[in-house]
């Protein structure tokens, strides 16, 4: 189960760090949990706002190019250089096929420049963190310049001082990654989205240690 590595890669995270850089992580963590984005998050049954995004191969996608292929599935990540991201693009990744069985197209939407892996070690992150990085899928994935899209789904927060001390101190440039200074992600939000444009399924972490499971996605496709 996908959240269960989640877990066991926040444990081994945490011992890895010193003492004081732990202490800005969960400081960070419970800051963004007492945020108000389940509550501004676009619901089910809500009409899904529509975007143009280019891929990571540079080709424009907008919503309608994909809905009338069926239903839809939206997950927004933060960047290659988080290590929940990758677990979650890996078991995506290696599920894909049962989700294109079940009729739907998986995308993905991040603030991250496209040419990730090239960006990370242009930006001098720690090899540790550009082994992590996965580095191919066969989805799209969308790029999102300013986290405009996240923002119209309601899932967009500013990350705490705190954790941009940290990701300062892993040698992490956000500015470079994601091309601005907004410090904004979007909080890990999946989607089902039914051809005629409503969500029909929405998982809401406001918690960026927490991914929807492949099997709840599955479900909601069925």
């Amino acid at each position: 189960m996908l959240n269960h590595k989640l877990r066991e890669t926040v444990q081994k995270f945490r011992e890895s760090l010193p003492k004081e850089l732990s202490a800005l992580i969960e400081q960070g963590a419970g800051e963004i949990s007492a945020l108000d984005i389940i509550e501004r998050a676009r619901k089910v049954g809500s009409k899904a706002p529509s975007f143009a995004l280019k891929n990571q191969t540079g080709h424009n996608r907008s919503l309608n190019s994909y809905l009338p292929d069926g239903p839809l599935v939206i997950t927004f990540y933060r960047g290659t250089w988080c290590p929940y991201c990758n677990l979650q693009l890996k078991e995506y990744g290696d599920h894909l096929s049962e989700i294109r069985a079940a009729g739907a197209t998986l995308i993905a939407i991040t603030p991250e420049k496209p040419g990730a892996l090239d960006n990370l070690k242009a930006s001098g992150a720690p090899k540790e963190v550009i082994d992590m990085a996965v580095k191919h899928v066969e989805f799209d994935v969308l790029h999102d310049p300013g986290n405009r899209v996240a923002e119209s789904y309601g899932v967009i927060f500013k990350l705490p001082e705190s954790h941009q001390q940290l990701l300062e101190q892993l040698q992490i440039d956000i500015e470079k990654l994601n091309g601005d200074s907004s410090f904004t992600f979007p909080d890990p939000a999946t989607y089902v989205i039914k051809p005629d444009g409503r969500i029909s399924w929405a998982f809401i972490p406001n918690n960026y240690r927490k991914r929807a499971e492949v099997e709840q996605i599955l479900t909601a496709l069925s």
